[in-house]
């Protein structure tokens, strides 16, 4: 409980007003229920469904709602990873443009495509007669899952930050057998409910998005960082939509 309630505290912007434990285990325990916060933003994401709202209405009512219950704290990390990566500069100075709290130009276009991409996609998705809710539910399950993997088998780029602190703290391979756990979970409920083509579709999408999200990490930065980590939520999200989108039309 002591885990769920750091990883609420750390990763959505419920006030859980509570000084809990930081030692190696509460850390690992945080990072394996990680998918399942995800989840439950997705599960509140469902309810907009109920609403007799157009498909344009309701596609962005989902972006929002995921963006404001994570206290746009991936969304900040894809922003600031795009200022660095479109800066074209050398890797300590997009180390620089990481650590930067201001905002530069390509964070903003970067960010703009993003979410009128997401949303136009989103309202595609729920435009297709064989949409399932469950599509809302599962893709922030999966992409909580898909950030976890990566932070589970990538060094860390930087010797500072939270990210790294929380590195060293956790047991990554404890992490890496509980999150394989959850993400065949969350296949096993996705073709259950729907089909299974979806679902090994979507497990082959991750699992390639993994291995090219993880190169591209190593390849410009040497490494996962917190920024990273939360532009994969946001890019992994987009891929999933869009890989329904093709799926379902």
């Amino acid at each position: 409980m002591k885990s769920i309630l750091l990883a609420l505290q750390f990763f959505t912007v419920l006030p859980i007003h509570k000084n809990l434990p930081m030692e190696k285990r509460s850390i690992t325990a945080m990072y394996s229920v990680f998918p399942w916060i995800g989840a439950g933003i997705g599960a509140i994401a469902c309810l907009v469904l109920y609403f007799d709202l157009s498909t344009q209405m309701t596609a962005f009512s989902i972006v929002l709602l995921g963006i404001m219950l994570s206290g746009g704290l991936h969304m900040d990390g894809f922003i600031d990873t795009s200022d660095a990566y479109f800066s074209y500069k050398d890797r300590l100075k997009r180390f620089e443009i990481l650590e930067d709290p201001r905002v530069g130009a390509f964070g903003v276009m970067a960010v703009v495509f993003l979410v009128l991409g997401k949303v136009i996609i989103v309202s595609e998705v729920l435009s297709a007669g064989s949409f399932h809710w469950i599509f809302a539910l599962l893709i922030p399950f999966f992409s909580r899952a898909t950030l976890t993997v990566l932070f589970s088998i990538t060094a860390s780029a930087k010797t500072s930050g939270l990210a790294y602190y929380f590195k060293q703290k956790m047991n990554a391979n404890v992490v890496l057998i509980a999150v394989v756990f959850n993400f065949f979970i969350g296949i096993g409920v996705l073709g259950w409910m729907t089909n299974w083509m979806v679902a090994v579709t979507v497990f082959i999408v991750l699992f390639t998005f993994i291995c090219m999200f993880r190169n591209w990490m190593l390849r410009n930065f040497g490494g996962v960082t917190g920024d990273l980590l939360g532009a994969s939520v946001e890019m992994s999200e987009v891929v999933l939509w869009l890989t329904l989108l093709l799926l379902l039309s």
